[in-house]
């Protein structure tokens, strides 16, 4: 994987999840931060942390942001701010422009001023736990792609386990696909049809929201 260099804006909850992951994937991350408390507790996990305000033109420009592979305005509830942020990296030719939104109007206008990303944590975080909480245990992963279409990671429901993919025939019976099947913490991507479903494995489902809720009912 080639190694980005990413610029994160905020160290809210949003921000911390977002900084700890890029760094656990070796990428190199920036971050902006006014509030020095916070950027004391990153001090030892991010190499470049400053203790700025974002709002100001000055720190951005200083920063060069257009030569990041991407900035992430992690600044999302005051609604002031991350619009003015989001305008002054377009401004300055931020390359990829990814903002958090807390409601659909902040959405738009940060879309309109050219956030090429918008991302809803809180919303997604609760379409997540709705799900897994409609079958506890089950559905360790969901992501929405669109209002119809999902992935979900499942434990293999026992009807599944000690048969082959070409024996369970999903994409026929049941409209699904199986794009991946994860063991022993090991990952087996594109799985073919002669792949057995053995207990304990997680599957990585993708098809439509109805098909998805058929299969996870039986």
């Amino acid at each position: 994987m080639k190694r980005c260099s990413i610029l994160v804006i905020g160290l809210g909850y949003f921000g911390q999840a977002v900084v700890r992951e890029l760094v656990r994937m070796g990428h190199e991350v920036v971050v902006i931060e006014k509030n020095p408390e916070l950027v004391e507790d990153f001090r030892e996990l991010v190499e470049d942390l400053r203790c700025a305000d974002a709002t100001d033109e000055n720190v951005l420009r200083n920063l060069g942001v257009q030569h990041f592979d991407a900035c992430v305005v992690a600044t999302g509830t005051d609604l002031g701010n991350s619009v003015l942020i989001t305008a002054t990296l377009k401004e300055l030719g931020a390359r990829f422009i990814a903002a958090k939104a807390v409601t659909e109007r902040q959405a738009h206008i940060l879309e309109k001023i050219g956030a090429n990303l918008i991302i809803f944590p809180e919303r997604e975080a609760g379409e997540r736990l709705a799900h897994q909480l409609l079958l506890p245990g089950r559905i360790s992963a969901y992501l929405e792609l669109d209002p119809n279409w999902s992935l979900e990671e499942i434990e293999a429901p026992k009807w599944m386990v000690g048969k082959t993919l070409k024996d369970l025939d999903l994409r026929r019976k049941y409209g699904v696909t199986v794009i991946a099947i994860k063991r022993n913490g090991k990952m087996i991507p594109n799985p073919g049809g002669e792949d057995s479903i053995l207990e304990k494995d997680h599957l990585l489902i993708f098809g439509k929201n109805e098909d998805l809720e058929r299969i996870l009912s039986m």
